[in-house]
């Protein structure tokens, strides 16, 4: 996997009259990632997105792209990106060939080629809908074809904001499918900002986690998660008694409620032992599971965990 980094903001920051919508935040997009930009709504994503694109000005801090600021030479900067912040408009009358017509002019500053029109909706998977209205497409059809206008400028990056946002199960594999095809068969480096954590685990190889504003992680999707190997879930009652038991044991390093359940930190290896434990003390076990999931690890960082 590159080495190379091609975006990172620098103690960036924004500020709406008295709230920070982002404070001092610092990541890094690596040539060739499908990077998950992942928070809870109102962390600030799309606030960060709009300060890569210039669209609002950061209160303090820059992003690099390329190598350029953003601040001091967007145009540069953003030369080789291109993307979708929200859903992407259309005239709904024309035909997706003469929607892509209009965007190639206004981005390029001239019409594009009917080649590379029909290239772009090729490798989303539109080229056969090219003469039909945009009007009876529907909302996945749209988003590709949005993802169609952006690729018109050759970008080497994408940024793509909730783009499987309101979609249908098929729309989503479609786009996650898509998401893949960009990065493997065309070499482009992809930011997927999103709060549909199951279906960023499937496609991201890198991530940073944001939390009301703030940097929270980052790293390589596979790194991160394995640092949940040794956290367990146990449903078992009664609870008191049972937490009281799991602290006491010398197997386990941390035990914490997690609603209606039991969060502790111990090896797999331990688990049949303390099960037996707990039976041994009259506890009844209903299930023990390990904690892996892309939304488990997101949870663990954004949420605020009372540990006993």
């Amino acid at each position: 996997m590159s080495t190379e980094t091609i975006l990172r903001t620098i103690n960036l920051n924004k500020r709406f009259k008295k709230r920070w919508a982002v404070k001092n935040l610092n990541f890094e997009v690596k040539r060739g990632d499908i990077f998950g930009f992942l928070g809870p709504n109102g962390a600030g994503k799309s606030t960060t997105i709009r300060m890569i694109f210039s669209l609002i000005k950061p209160t303090s801090g820059d992003i690099e792209i390329f190598g350029h600021s953003v601040r001091k030479n967007h145009s540069q900067a953003l030369q080789k990106v291109a993307g979708i912040v929200e859903n992407p408009d259309f005239y709904l009358n024309l035909t997706a060939y003469r929607n892509m017509q209009i965007a190639g002019g206004l981005t390029l500053g001239k019409i594009p080629s009917s080649k590379s029109i029909e290239h772009s909706l090729q490798i989303v998977g539109l080229a056969d809908r090219s003469k039909d209205k945009v009007k009876i497409f529907s909302h996945g059809m749209k988003q590709r074809l949005g993802i169609a206008q952006a690729l018109l400028c050759n970008p080497e990056l994408i940024i793509l904001d909730e783009p499987t946002n309101g979609l249908d199960p098929q729309g989503m594999k479609d786009i996650r499918e898509l998401i893949i095809k960009l990065s493997k068969e065309n070499g482009v480096t992809v930011i997927l900002s999103s709060h549909l954590l199951h279906e960023v685990q499937q496609v991201a190889t890198r991530m940073a986690i944001i939390s009301h504003g703030e940097f929270r992680v980052q790293g390589l999707v596979k790194d991160l998660l394995s640092e949940n190997k040794d956290i367990h879930v146990i449903s078992v009652t009664p609870k008191i008694k049972a937490m009281k038991i799991l602290k006491s044991s010398s197997l386990v390093n941390k035990v914490s409620l997690q609603k209606t359940e039991i969060e502790i930190s111990t090896s797999h290896k331990n688990i049949p032992k303390l099960l037996t434990l707990l039976s041994e003390n009259k506890c009844n076990v209903f299930s023990v599971y390990q904690k892996q999931t892309l939304e488990d690890y997101f949870l663990s960082v954004t949420s605020e965990e009372k540990v006993l």
